[in-house]
């Protein structure tokens, strides 16, 4: 399961401000008080946050199947041909898709996470979405602490400076992404010139649903994050968290008009004009 969510970065007078929003924060368990292990990926415009130092060889893996017999068993079976030890995994039905999760440790596996990616795909027709999105392919070099505080609104990350690369004269957001299973929670730091979008989408539950959702987003944005309520599996409500690459906002509306198992699609752009 991935919980996502977003926030404008404010500037204080001893750094910056993150406020955590509500859902990411209950589903990670997080408290005022509490100390969070931070990394930051070279090159990237992103910090990598958990309260627990991980096991460098544990990986995520998100993977859409078609609900097809053999479909799962043919992804924990390739697993275990391979000796890798899935430390936890399930999935969760949408119509005639499953999204299935898994949390692997490689530990002692001569076989590295990039080429069960590559097997994955090789699987077969079952496998509807080439997206394994998140992968935690590399140790994570936990060298910063971070602290998390609270005001009346809920709880705030402060940290003393912001990923390089940032332009601080432009307005600022962040996109939480949070996986509980693993404790992990990743901060994107998006610049409003970048035009990022907030999308809500509701999709008919019937196979391909999805898929065309997908790509009816993908021929203008670049996709960053997607909240799944999938507790709430019958409405098939979907928030997605992306950067407007081609064309403009009423384009990516039209097509949505346009297309048979998209109910309901509204757009938000943050701080920018659509």
């Amino acid at each position: 399961m991935i919980v996502c969510g977003h926030s404008e970065v404010r500037r204080t007078e001893g750094g910056w401000e993150v406020r955590i929003d509500e859902l990411v924060g209950h589903a990670l368990n997080l408290f005022p008080g509490q100390v969070l292990f931070g990394a930051s990926d070279e090159g990237s415009k992103r910090i990598f946050l958990s309260p627990l130092k991980l096991n460098p060889h544990v990986n995520y893996f998100r993977v859409f199947l078609e609900d097809i017999r053999g479909s799962l068993a043919s992804m924990t079976d390739l697993f275990s041909e391979r000796g890798i030890n899935i430390l936890s995994g399930g999935a969760f039905g949408f119509g005639n898709i499953w999204v299935s999760e898994f949390i692997a440790d490689f530990k002692g596996v001569d076989e590295g996470p990039e080429g069960i990616v590559n097997e994955i795909e090789g699987l077969g027709g079952f496998v509807t979405s080439r997206e394994i999105t998140e992968l935690f392919p590399r140790a994570f070099e936990l060298e910063s602490t971070y602290e998390l505080r609270s005001d009346d609104n809920g709880l705030l990350l402060s940290m003393p400076e912001l990923p390089e690369g940032l332009e601080s004269s432009t307005r600022l957001y962040a996109v939480l992404k949070a996986w509980p299973q693993v404790q992990a929670l990743f901060l994107d730091f998006i610049s409003s010139r970048d035009r990022l979008l907030k999308i809500t989408a509701k999709i008919s539950d019937v196979p391909g649903s999805l898929n065309k959702l997908a790509d009816l987003l993908g021929s203008q944005v670049n996709l960053h994050a997607i909240h799944e309520q999938h507790h709430d599996e019958v409405s098939g409500e979907w928030t997605i968290y992306g950067v407007m690459e081609i064309g403009n906002v009423e384009e990516l509306k039209a097509k949505a008009r346009r297309a048979p198992t998209v109910l309901v699609f509204d757009v938000e752009p943050l701080g920018w004009e659509g």
